[in-house]
C-alpha cells in the first residue's frame, strides 16, 4: 500500500482539495501563532486548511486541488482574526437594556431595579430577545460564548445562530433541604430537555453563594463531572463575597472555620469570619479545571492563588461591574501579572451598553494601564483573551472542534476588522493591533463559523476564482 492510500496520511495530507476559500488580508492574527503580513486562510469543509502568506498560500494550493477545484479568494482590506468569545454572557435578558441604561447606588439597588423588570415581563418571549442579543454578537464578529440560561425558552440562542459554546443551565435560589427534595429532580430535567434541543453544548452554572446554599455547591460539580459538563459561577463580584488578609494561605487562614459545619456562605459571613467567596468554594470542592467564574472582582491575592492553582479561568466584565456598582474595578493588573487564565465578557443587556467584546477590552486595556501595568505585551494579552483565552475556559481550545484560533485544522470562525493597517514597519504592526484592541469595537464587517460566511456587511462580493480576479474590500 502507497502512502497515499494511508488513510492516516491522508487524514494529515488533506490533498486534493475541491473547493477552498481563500481568505486574504494585510494582516491576519491566527494568535497560536505571528501575525501574518500579506497573510491568507485556507478554508475548506468548515475548518483551516492552511494560514501563512498569500503568496506561499497559492503555491501549496495549487499542489493540493483536484483537478478541475477551484480556489475562490476574498481579499479584506483590514484585520483578520479568529472568531471572537464572549465569555460570560445571558442573552435573554437583550430585552432588559432599559434596566443596563439605568444608574443604581449599589448593587442591589441595581438587582432591585432588574427584579421589577424581570418580574413585568414575566413568561415573556425570551427565545426572540435571546435570539437577538446571538445576532447582535455574531454581528459584532463574536462567534462562540459562554450563555447562561434562566428561562428555558431562551436556551437555543448560540444554535440560532450556528454558533459555538456552551449554554448553562443557571441554579439558584435552593436552600440545602429544598436542593435535595426538589432541586436535583429539577435540574436533571432542564438539562434533558436542552440536550435535546441540539444546542451547541451544555453546562451548569450554580448562580452565586450568596443565591445557593452548600448542598447545592457541593453536589453540583459532582452532577456536572458525571455528566461530562463544564460549570460557570458568578463569583467575587460582590464586595460581601470579599475576604481578609491579602497573603495567608488558606490552608492556614481557614482554621478557623473549616472544619465547622456550615449551611451557606451567608451563615459564615454573618459569624464575622473573613473567608472569602472563592475560599468557601474551594473547600467545598466547587472549583477545578472544568470551571470559569464570571467577574472576580472582589479576588485578594490568595483569592487568585487559589484560581491559578485550580485552573480556574475569569472572565472579566468591566463594563457591567461599573454598570451594577460592585464597588471596584477587578484587579486587571495583579491579574496579567499574576498569570492567571482571562477572558472577556460583556454580560447582558441589562447590564451593559452593548454586547461587542471590543468595547470591553478596550475598558481593560484603560485599567489595566490606570492600575500600574506598563509591559509592552498588553495588547497581545487582550487579544488572546478575546480569542483563545475565551476557548480555553470554555474547554474548547484543543481537539478537533479547536475554536478562538486559526491553524490547520481548527474550526474556520473568522472576524474581519474594518481597522486601518500599517505592516510598514515593526512598529506599525504594533500600532495596528492597539488600533484593533482600543478602537475596533463596532469595525467588524463579516463573520464566519464553520466556513460559513454568516454575516456580511458589505466586505464581500460574491466569490470569484483566484485565478481570474481578486475580490477585494476597503474598510
Amino acid at each position: 500500500m502507497s502512502a497515499h492510500d494511508d488513510p492516516l496520511y491522508r487524514a494529515a495530507h488533506p490533498a486534493p482539495l475541491r473547493q477552498v476559500t481563500l481568505y486574504s488580508a494585510p494582516l491576519v492574527i491566527p494568535v497560536t501563532g505571528p501575525v501574518i503580513v500579506d497573510g491568507a486562510v485556507a478554508v475548506s469543509a468548515g475548518r483551516v486548511v492552511h494560514v501563512g502568506t498569500r503568496r506561499w498560500m497559492l503555491g501549496v494550493l495549487a499542489d493540493e486541488m483536484a483537478a478541475g477545484g477551484r480556489i475562490d479568494e476574498r481579499h479584506w482590506d483590514g484585520v483578520i482574526t479568529p472568531g471572537l468569545v464572549n465569555a460570560h454572557t445571558h442573552l435573554q435578558y437583550t430585552c432588559m437594556a432599559e434596566v443596563g441604561r439605568g444608574r443604581y447606588a449599589d448593587f442591589h439597588d441595581w438587582e432591585r431595579a432588574f427584579d421589577v423588570v424581570y418580574e413585568r415581563l414575566g413568561a415573556g418571549d425570551w427565545k426572540d430577545s435571546a435570539r437577538a442579543g446571538a445576532r447582535m454578537m455574531v454581528e459584532a464578529g463574536t462567534t462562540a460564548a459562554a450563555d447562561i440560561v434562566t428561562d428555558p425558552q431562551a436556551a437555543d440562542a448560540l444554535a440560532s445562530q450556528g454558533m459555538h459554546g456552551i449554554a448553562y443551565w443557571e441554579v439558584m435560589n435552593w436552600r440545602n433541604d429544598d436542593w435535595k427534595t426538589e432541586g436535583v429532580r429539577e435540574l436533571v430535567n432542564h438539562l434533558g430537555a436542552m440536550s435535546r434541543e441540539r444546542l451547541p453544548s451544555v453546562g451548569i452554572s450554580p448562580h452565586a453563594p450568596y443565591t445557593l446554599e452548600s448542598t447545592p455547591f457541593v453536589d453540583l460539580p459532582d452532577i456536572a463531572r458525571q455528566l461530562d459538563m463544564r460549570l460557570h459561577i458568578h463569583l467575587a463580584e460582590t464586595p460581601m463575597e470579599a475576604g481578609g488578609d491579602e497573603d495567608t494561605l488558606t490552608t492556614y487562614s481557614a482554621a478557623a472555620w473549616r472544619d465547622s459545619h456550615w449551611s451557606s456562605y451567608t451563615e459564615l459571613k454573618r459569624a464575622g469570619l473573613r473567608a472569602s467567596a472563592i475560599q468557601f468554594l474551594d473547600q467545598l470542592g466547587s472549583l477545578g479545571p472544568d470551571v470559569h467564574i464570571a467577574h472576580g472582582v472582589w479576588a485578594n491575592a490568595e483569592d487568585r492563588r487559589i484560581l491559578r492553582q485550580r485552573g480556574v479561568g475569569v472572565a472579566l466584565c468591566p463594563r457591567s461591574n461599573r454598570i451594577t456598582v460592585t464597588g471596584r474595578d477587578a484587579p486587571v493588573r495583579e491579574y496579567l501579572e499574576e498569570g492567571n487564565l482571562l477572558a472577556v465578557g460583556t454580560d447582558s443587556l441589562s447590564s451593559s451598553p452593548s454586547l461587542d467584546v471590543l468595547e470591553d477590552v478596550a475598558t481593560l486595556y484603560d485599567l489595566a494601564r490606570g492600575q500600574g501595568y506598563a509591559a509592552a505585551d498588553l495588547t497581545h494579552r487582550l487579544i488572546r483573551m478575546m480569542t483563545l483565552g475565551g476557548a480555553q475556559e470554555l474547554g474548547m481550545h484543543v481537539g478537533a472542534g479547536r475554536i478562538g484560533q486559526i491553524n490547520a485544522g481548527a474550526t474556520a470562525d473568522l472576524a474581519f476588522f474594518g481597522v486601518p493597517v500599517d505592516v510598514a514597519t515593526p512598529q506599525g504592526i504594533e500600532d495596528t493591533l492597539t488600533t484593533l484592541v482600543r478602537h475596533g469595537a463596532g469595525t467588524n464587517r463579516a463573520t464566519v463559523i464553520a466556513g460559513r460566511l454568516v454575516y456580511n456587511d458589505g466586505a464581500f462580493e460574491a466569490p470569484v476564482d483566484t485565478d481570474s480576479t481578486t475580490e477585494r474590500s476597503t474598510p
